[in-house]
């Protein structure tokens, strides 16, 4: 064997050892804009009428934000429905599946933050009949405005809607910059803050109108040393998301005794 080929050999081996080092995990996608999507109340009927065309997806005014009306009676049951950007991945989702839609935004049927805990946290609370999740055979393939989810969410006899979404992003924990893809087993020194926001809105099935709106943002600062692969970086997303959405439904708690009193009909 001449000196070129055995240059030629180690460098092919090489390249073989490095291989598995520079595997990549790509974060998840982006979050659903839940302000944008916020429904609108029916115009009055004295307003004139625009095309359901050119009017559908236009953001709600003021005017017609401020006429919804709470119309929920309690005891009540609260449909439980997690929307993404219509373009929305993770790695869970790609190797598993479990998203479901597209135009406007997605939703994710998989439950990976630890919902069904959560769900049944909320299910005990006081005039709450039933928490409960949306399954596809009740949804439209395409999603253009929230009313098709309450309209789903009517067909359950649910008298609410909790509308979540969740931003998860990356970072480079000296230089603050967002990673778009982060390349596993290749530096011991290397450090990761994966940052999560969880937003949510809480919403009257029948008229769209608003009773609360929610938020909590959680982190952690990993080595990325300890992500030899794609499934290592994952669970950190699911582990900061899980934290993020129980922190959530800690905030639905507390202020559910001050909804029940500003919403609940006085006793007759």
């Amino acid at each position: 064997m001449n000196t070129n080929t055995k240059t030629r050999l180690l460098f092919a081996l090489l390249l073989i050892a490095l291989l598995p080092g520079c595997t990549s995990y790509i974060p998840p996608g982006r979050r659903a804009d839940l302000q944008q999507l916020a429904p609108s109340a029916p115009a009055p009927q004295t307003a004139p009428q625009t095309s359901p065309d050119t009017n559908a997806n236009a953001p709600a005014s003021t005017e017609q934000m401020l006429a919804a009306q709470p119309a929920n009676s309690f005891p009540t049951g609260i449909v439980m429905v997690r929307l993404q950007a219509p373009d929305y991945t993770n790695y869970n989702l790609d190797q598993n599946g479990g998203k479901f839609g597209d135009g406007r935004f997605c939703i994710v049927l998989t439950r990976e933050l630890g919902e069904d805990a959560q769900y049944e946290r909320m299910s005990k609370l006081p005039k709450v009949a039933d928490v409960i999740g949306l399954n596809r055979i009740l949804l439209p393939q395409r999603f253009d405005s929230l009313e098709q989810i309450r309209n789903a969410a009517a067909r359950l006899s649910a008298g609410m809607v909790f509308l979540f979404t969740v931003d998860t992003k990356y970072k480079d924990t000296n230089s603050s910059k967002t990673l778009t893809a982060i390349s596993l087993g290749m530096s011991s020194t290397k450090k990761i803050t994966v940052l999560t926001t969880v937003s949510a809105l809480l919403m009257d099935t029948k008229t769209g109108y608003i009773y609360s709106a929610y938020e909590t943002t959680e982190k952690e600062e990993i080595s990325s040393s300890a992500w030899s692969t794609r499934d290592n970086a994952d669970k950190a997303r699911q582990k900061t998301e899980t934290r993020a959405f129980a922190r959530l439904v800690d905030d639905f708690v507390e202020s559910w005794p001050r909804l029940l009193k500003r919403y609940s009909a006085p006793a007759k």
